[in-house]
C-alpha cells in the first residue's frame, strides 16, 4: 500500500514538472527543432502546410494570405496582437503609435 501510495504521489510530481513550458512564446524551428526563442511579446507562427499570412506591420497592418501557393514548415516569431511590427526598429508596437517611432 505504501509503494502505490509513493507511486501516485511520484507521477503527480513527475506530471507537474513535464507540463511546464521550456518555450512559452514558442519558437522558430527548422526541421522539427527549435533553432531561436520568440521573444516577449511575440508568438510562434507557422504555415503548417498551408499560405502564408505576413506578419501585420506598420505600413501593411492588415495582411492578405498569399494564395499564388502553398508553403510547408514556415516558422517565424510575428507580434502578439494588437501590436504589429515595425519596420524600421522591429519592435512590436501598436497600430496608433507607428508614426512615434519614424
Amino acid at each position: 500500500m505504501k509503494s502505490l501510495v509513493c507511486f501516485a504521489f511520484l507521477s503527480v510530481i513527475i506530471s507537474m514538472v513535464c507540463a511546464e513550458d521550456l518555450h512559452p512564446n514558442g519558437c522558430i524551428y527548422v526541421e522539427g527543432r527549435c533553432q531561436e526563442e520568440c521573444e516577449e511579446g511575440t508568438y510562434s507562427y507557422t504555415t503548417g502546410c498551408g499560405y502564408l499570412t505576413k506578419e501585420p506591420t506598420c505600413d501593411e497592418p492588415y495582411p492578405k494570405p498569399d494564395t499564388d501557393g502553398q508553403i510547408c514548415d514556415f516558422s517565424d516569431c510575428y507580434c502578439n496582437p494588437p501590436t504589429v511590427r515595425h519596420t524600421k526598429t522591429r519592435k512590436c508596437v501598436k497600430l496608433e503609435d507607428c508614426k512615434k517611432y519614424d
